[in-house]
């Protein structure tokens, strides 16, 4: 009986694939000592071949040929600054698709590797999101203990200068200053703590719905081919 193989092959077998691809593409560096045939293009468009290149054609990009006149790699001509530019913000640009590509594909083997069904990931998700959430209760616990205790200083202020306008009214004690200012600023900290909290929970449960739509895509993938399902027609 044959054995069909599961999609974690099947990813594996496109990431090497891909790898191959990438260094195939990679120029080709030649042994010093060999002679090659180059190929170029004139002006009206006749392309030649010779073991030596005509100095007017030496701007041009050149094709190595080996001695089967099968090429094995290309001389790039000479590059305005602008042409090298965007020869550059070319390359970034697939270098960056490969990146992309190659964290999707990362992805999808953690996925499969790290759970084995949708309930698995719920699961995981309920909890971190209790933590977060039991976080962000307790810095909200604490900026009320904060409010109060805020409420209690400004009634004690109200009996010194400035609050209180009257002539003989006493200077505000240094230490009730510096605890008025040092409270306010805590309920500012832990104002953003709360916030930041939210927001991590928020992206953590958006994350947790990616993966789980992915999942959901990549078992269907996987129960597909197991079942057989009718190859893609050749080009």
């Amino acid at each position: 009986m044959t054995t069909l193989p599961s999609l974690r092959s099947i990813l594996l077998g496109t990431a090497l694939a891909a790898w191959a691809v990438s260094s195939a593409a990679a120029p080709v560096q030649h042994e010093s000592g060999k002679s090659h045939v180059y190929r170029w293009v004139d002006e009206q468009g006749t392309v030649h071949y010779g073991d030596q290149i005509p100095p007017q054609y030496a701007d041009q990009d050149k094709v190595v040929l080996n001695s089967q006149g099968v090429p094995v790699g290309t001389i790039p001509g000479r590059r305005t600054p602008e042409q090298l530019q965007v020869e550059s913000d070319r390359r970034a640009a697939e270098d960056r698709a490969l990146s992309t590509a190659a964290q999707a594909r990362l992805r999808d083997q953690n996925l499969l590797a790290t759970y084995l069904s949708v309930d698995e990931i719920e699961a995981l998700r309920d909890r971190r999101a209790e933590i977060v959430e039991g976080q962000a209760r307790v810095t909200t616990q604490y900026i009320q203990q904060l409010r109060a205790r805020q409420t209690q200083l400004e009634q004690q202020a109200q009996h010194f200068k400035p609050y209180n306008t009257a002539a003989n009214a006493p200077q505000m004690p240094e230490r009730l200053a510096e605890d008025l200012v040092r409270t306010t600023t805590d309920i500012t900290t832990q104002q953003r703590n709360l916030e930041a909290k939210r927001l991590e929970l928020e992206r953590m449960k958006s994350q947790f719905g990616s993966d789980i739509a992915r999942f959901r895509e990549l078992k269907k993938i996987e129960t597909d081919y197991a079942r057989g399902a009718p190859a893609a027609p050749r080009s």
